[in-house]
């Protein structure tokens, strides 16, 4: 009945239309502009009546570059390589009140798509040698790891995320024993040559307006604290341990943990988590590593965060023993090519009265040559001072983007002055160049 009553309600002003036509077409010209303008009111009325403006939720993909995407980013990653973040928002269209089978038909086809595992991934090639070091440490060293993610949105608000990853070769540490660890990406592997694992796989919760948030799962901690603009993914930025993460942060292994954070507004952000530092055979909530942040968005000078981090945990070879540290974190961009970068942090051992510390710095130079606006070079300077031995390093990367899916990065690693924990030794001016060939899908 209500189908019928909507018909006519449409065919009847249609019909009226039509007959004021027709006298129009018997009109003098005055009566004739008359009706004409009588038409184009009521026209303008019935379009009125058929549209309708509606409120919509959708999801945006956004990257610390300020870039926004109505889809995830090519590989699942932005172009400046970090991940992006995920944000649900609602816009306002205008409709026709009564729509198509076709419109209805895709609207169904879109929310079916919406509702599939979004699949990513990246496999990377590294070549590493050290160029100047002793008989037996100047060897190729190569390391390959393959990294398939998975997204899925169970319900509105949820997120969940795995992140299986292969990866095989240990890099030049195993001969050198660097304090920084000149190979920040075989750091996964945990002592071993090879390593298929589930990195990460975490469910992400948004409560009280999108403001708070909650994820609790296998979780990497240094994606949600310490975080950096410049120098903070060692598969497109610096490959150096000590320019990827603070020394003094001392994070655990990737592991069962909890991470909130509650958007206070204006740019200003409180976050809390905790990750247990034992095998999930044991008791998950001994001696846990429990980090504390306050992070802020600044735009007066372009862009720019600023982070200050609190943390205590226990000694990896001794959880009977604390340990407090604390640090900041620093991104600022000068001009919209230019941004520069600083970290500082301490680490006071439970028994030891000898504070230990480390800072870096660097800048990131984005399309430093002509018709390239996509490539990124990055020159960093680390020094840290820890219980093996003062160490100090600096590294100069070239990112270049050949293609949306493809790029090649050439690495120089000095490493001035430091321990080596694998001869016992010390490490003096070596130089580790390097190449890396990342392809994301």
């Amino acid at each position: 009945m209500w189908r019928r009553f909507s018909v006519l309600s449409t065919a009847m002003p249609l019909l009226g239309l039509t007959m004021m036509a027709d006298a129009v077409r018997a009109a003098d010209p005055p009566e004739t502009q008359r009706l004409q303008e009588r038409i184009r009111v009521l026209e303008e009325r019935l379009d009125k009546l058929e549209r309708v403006e509606v409120i919509k939720k959708t999801v945006e993909y956004i990257c610390p570059g300020g870039e926004i995407f109505d889809q995830s980013p090519p590989g699942g990653r932005c172009p400046d390589g970090s991940r992006p973040q995920i944000r649900d928002t609602v816009r306002k269209s205008t409709v026709a009140r009564r729509e198509s089978i076709a419109e209805k038909i895709e609207a169904a086809l879109q929310d079916a798509e919406g509702k599939k595992v979004a699949v990513n991934g990246a496999a990377r090639g590294t070549l590493q040698q050290v160029a100047n070091a002793e008989d037996g440490q100047n060897q190729l060293f190569g390391e390959g790891s393959v990294d398939l993610t998975l997204l899925y949105r169970p319900m509105v608000r949820a997120t969940l995320f795995v992140d299986i990853e292969a990866i095989a070769g240990p890099g030049p540490d195993k001969k050198l024993g660097s304090l920084s660890r000149v190979n920040a990406d075989a750091e996964t592997l945990g002592g071993q040559d090879e390593k298929l694992t589930v990195r990460e796989s975490w469910l992400w919760l948004r409560f009280v307006n999108d403001r708070l948030d909650c994820i609790i799962g296998k979780l990497d901690l240094t994606n949600y604290f310490e975080r950096n603009a410049f120098a903070n993914d060692e598969t497109t930025q610096f490959f150096n341990g000590a320019l990827v993460n603070n020394p003094m942060l001392k994070q655990p292994l990737n592991g069962a943990g909890v991470v909130v954070r509650w958007d206070a507004g204006r740019d200003l952000g409180f976050s809390l988590g905790g990750q247990t530092t034992h095998d999930l055979g044991r008791d998950l909530l001994s001696e846990p590593f429990v980090i504390g942040e306050i992070d802020y968005h600044s735009t007066r000078l372009i862009e720019g965060n600023y982070r200050l981090w609190v943390r205590v945990s226990s000694l990896s070879t001794d959880h009977e023993r604390h340990m407090y540290g604390g640090g900041i974190s620093i991104d600022q961009l000068l001009t919209p090519q230019l941004g520069v970068f600083v970290r500082a942090g301490v680490n006071q051992i439970e028994s030891i009265s000898r504070t230990f510390s480390a800072a870096s710095a660097g800048l990131r130079w984005t399309g430093p040559l002509w018709n390239r606006p996509r490539d990124r070079l990055g020159v960093g300077y680390s020094f840290q001072r820890d219980v093996p031995g003062d160490e100090q390093v600096t590294e100069v990367y070239y990112n270049l983007f050949l293609t949306d899916h493809l790029s090649v990065i050439g690495n120089v690693e000095w490493l001035i002055h430091g321990p080596n924990q694998v001869t016992g030794r010390t490490n003096n001016n070596a130089v580790i160049p390097g190449i890396r060939a990342v392809v994301v899908f």
